[in-house]
């Protein structure tokens, strides 16, 4: 690294260091031996005056390095080279490179500001990215070095080390938006930049949730803060020292690594970067992704999404440009640290028109560029109090329950989104590592099987509850406001073992099925060690008359076995490879002269089975919803034994009512959440933008209070069938149930469908997540029966009140 004899503002008093490293650092200059001195500065860096002491002693020479503050008008807490000085010193054990601390001073009394002293590494500092004078095996080792030692940084124990007081460890990237905004108003608050001003509002609206929606969101670590090729010492290809700790602190680890990648792969060097140009790595280096990955790898968790990555790159942008701004303003004042400042600083445009250009687009796995997905939608307030149809018990639960949510399900949720849109293939159908992760958390927390109901827990064998945890056995009416919040988020329900078919499954095995069938199904389910499907619906039938039903139950009188023939759809969960048993219902071959309801029957067939072919998986509205999703299926001349049968032959109407009640206001619980997030979304979106001089929010805020009324009618509704189903059970509570499953998904439609109004085109999109929404909650009032099916039964109950009176 070059250096040279400093200029006369930034020249330092000889005799007063020489006194200075006597007193403080004997052994390196004794006093008792005559030595000279040599300062010179190091040309390179715009912030804290660095320079090489040369000491000189009869025949040899020691050389050592001194870190100051600029001279004049410091802004608060900046250039805070005391605190470089601790974190070197603590983590100079713990496998980072970094040099020798030999003294801090902390009085200006010396040299005119504080101070600190430490050894000379010597070795290589590489100032271009492009690494000319290297070989391309070179440039990769050192481009993977880079990657290794920023995670060796990060993986310090803070509390290890003594710095566990050494910042606020929570909302890294929320603080630096804060602080880099602040000190880049203090130096240009009478004339900002229109990039800088457009792209702190961006940065204020996402910034808070890109940072809880990553794998190392909530695992805080030590932050070098500025941390590049040129801050690191490198002796061939393995690194020396660290340098340049000016920034550091406890924060998040990912917003070091964005800011790495922003210097190699975005910004030439000493120049700004231009939107639309990336700059290529050189013959033998590890791409962007490449470098991400491998940093990633030796952290032990997967990359972050592209929508989460561009803002984390463009927080680093946005910091470049603030401190570009101070140089340049320190410049302007006369105490800038090198002789380029202005130029240098006036680079600052540069990198905030490129952050913006960041966040606008962001790249694709097939390396085009896309509009990015927003970063998860608001969600739906919290309850701070217990509502009025709330017991204690179901109380406790949400409150529990909400902490849950925020603090592990929808942090999970954009990188979640992200990983699922990325796979192709049969990879679309493979369960997701995370879920699996946020499932052992929530048995951990009890907050599992909630949908489960006290009568049904009952009839679980007692072997069975014993080694499970089958749930606090909460009242449909305890479990309603649960649901709700689970509904707010697509994969929520399934963290708990509370999604469908699996909670209506389970409930049919436990109040239907056989000792043996709880052993061999139920116990799993209940532990959410698989999953399960049913098949009923058919293709070649209109459903929604369940008599009209052609797949088949033939009894084989000669191996006492039962043979399923027929083609089902809509058989939701059958191509998660995690599926193992298909609840079939069919119609029995001799079911002639029976009653109409007494013609079907209900079989478990375990999967995979040899006679159960997919034919197909589903799309609603072209979303596949994958790795769950829908399938048709063929089967096949499948055979089981008898024992698979639920209840009994002819006995399938009976247990399908039974079951599709608890299961239907489930769905209609969970679409409320719904629309309660899409409301959320609406007035977030509406409160932030503009349309004829006033906010959009103001403008449909008819649409506002309708989804309102309409939300909190299908509450009522839904907590009025709830109760009834409690005091009466399924049969007498079939108008209640009905009156829900239509009102339900229709007010959670109109909240959709409202914030697709407010959001315009965005709205149906993949900007958003309002498509998949309304294509869910559309299904939803055909899944379960028709709306048809159920304003008949509404009918029918309504006039047969009125038959003894006419």
């Amino acid at each position: 690294m070059a250096a040279a004899p400093p200029s006369t503002a930034l020249a330092l008093n000889g005799d007063a260091v020489l006194a200075w490293l006597r007193t403080h650092a004997p052994s390196v200059c004794p006093p008792a031996t005559p030595t000279s001195l040599r300062i010179l500065k190091f040309k390179h860096g715009q912030s804290n005056p660095t320079y090489l002491l040369e000491l000189a002693s009869g025949s040899s020479t020691r050389k050592l390095v001194l870190r100051k503050q600029p001279p004049g008008t410091l802004l608060r807490g900046a250039h805070a080279v005391d605190r470089e000085y601790r974190v070197q010193k603590a983590i100079a054990n713990h496998g980072v490179p970094v040099a020798t601390m030999i003294g801090l001073e902390t009085s200006p009394e010396v040299l005119g500001s504080m101070f600190y002293v430490m050894s000379f590494a010597d070795g290589v500092v590489h100032l271009d990215p492009q690494l000319p004078s290297t070989t391309p095996e070179q440039r990769q080792g050192i481009y993977n070095a880079l990657a290794d030692t920023l995670a060796a940084i990060h993986e310090v124990n803070p509390t290890d080390a003594g710095l566990g007081n050494f910042g606020k460890p929570h909302a890294y990237a929320e603080r630096q938006v804060a602080v880099w905004k602040r000190q880049y108003a203090a130096d240009w608050a009478k004339s900002p930049l229109p990039e800088m001003v457009k792209l702190t509002a961006w940065l204020e609206d996402n910034v808070p949730r890109a940072s809880k929606s990553h794998a190392l969101a909530g695992r805080p670590a030590v932050i070098h803060g500025d941390y590049r090729l040129d801050n690191v010492v490198f002796d061939g290809a393995t690194p020396k020292a660290v340098l340049d700790w000016e920034l550091s602190t406890l924060g998040d680890p990912l917003a070091d690594l964005a800011y790495l990648c922003l210097t190699l792969y975005h910004a030439p060097p000493a120049a700004a970067p231009t939107p639309g140009k990336r700059v290529n790595p050189p013959a033998g280096a590890p791409d962007e992704t490449q470098l991400v990955q491998h940093y990633c790898s030796r952290r032990g968790v997967p990359p972050p999404s592209p929508n989460v990555w561009a803002c984390y790159l463009a927080l680093g942008c946005y910091r470049m440009a603030a401190i570009l701004a101070g140089v340049h303003a320190r410049a302007l004042r006369g105490n800038a640290s090198a002789s380029n400042a202005t130029k240098v600083g006036a680079a600052a445009k540069g990198f905030a028109a490129y952050g913006l250009s960041l966040v606008e687009m962001t790249p694709s796995s097939d390396g085009h560029h896309a509009f990015a997905r927003p970063l998860p939608a608001p969600r739906p307030h919290k309850r701070t109090t217990r509502q009025w149809y709330q017991s204690e018990k179901s109380a406790s639960i949400m409150e529990r329950l909400e902490s849950f949510m925020d603090e592990h399900v929808y942090p999970a949720e954009a990188a979640l989104i992200a990983e699922q849109e990325a796979r192709r293939g049969s990879d679309r159908w493979m369960p997701h590592a995370k879920i699996e992760e946020l499932k052992a958390l929530a048995k951990k927390a009890k907050l599992w099987n909630l949908f489960l109901p006290s009568d049904t827990r009952e009839l679980i064998a007692p072997s069975i509850r014993a080694e499970v945890d089958c749930g606090p056995g909460l009242t449909n009416m305890e479990y309603a406001p649960l649901s709700e919040i689970m509904g707010a988020c697509s994969f929520a329900s399934e963290v708990f073992n509370c999604s469908a078919p699996d909670t209506g499954n389970m409930e049919t095995l436990a109040r239907y099925g056989s000792i043996e069938q709880h052993e061999k199904y139920l116990k799993p389910l209940l532990a959410g060690e698989m999953r399960s499907c049913f098949a009923m619906t058919e293709p070649a039938v209109a459903s929604s008359d369940a008599t009209n039903m052609q797949a088949e139950v033939v009894h084989d009188a000669k191996t006492g076995e039962m043979v399923l023939r027929g083609r089902k759809w809509w058989t939701t969960g059958a191509p998660d490879p995690r599926c193992r048993v298909c609840i079939f219902m069919g119609r029995d071959a001799d079911a002639d002269g029976r009653p109409g309801h007494r013609r079907h029957s209900m079989v478990l067939v375990p999967l995979p089975h040899s006679g159960v072919r997919m034919l197909r998986p589903l799309t609603v509205f072209g979303y596949d919803d994958a790795p769950h999703g829908h399938a048709e299926l063929e089967f096949e001349n499948v055979r089981v034994p008898a024992t698979n049968v639920l209840l009994g032959v002819g006995r399938g109407f009976e247990i399908a009512q039974g079951r599709l009640g608890p299961g239907r206001l489930h769905h209609c619980m969970r679409a409320i959440g719904l629309g309660e997030r899409a409301l959320a979304m609406a007035i977030v979106r509406g409160s932030t933008r503009k349309a004829f001089g006033r906010p959009l929010a103001v403008l449909s805020a008819d649409k506002i209070a309708e989804a309102r009324v309409q939300l909190d009618t299908a509450r009522m509704a839904v907590l009025s069938a709830a109760a009834e189903l409690d005091a009466r059970g399924n049969k007498d509570a079939k108008a209640s149930l009905a009156i829900a499953k239509v009102v339900a998904p229709r007010a959670a439609l109109f909240a959709i469908d409202s914030a697709i109004q407010i959001f315009g085109g965005a709205g149906v999109s993949q900007d958003a997540l309002l498509a998949s929404f309304y294509a869910g909650m559309r299904t939803l009032r055909l899944a379960d029966g028709p709306d048809e099916v159920h304003l008949s039964t509404i009918a029918k109950v309504e006039m047969k009140k009125w038959r003894s009176r006419l």
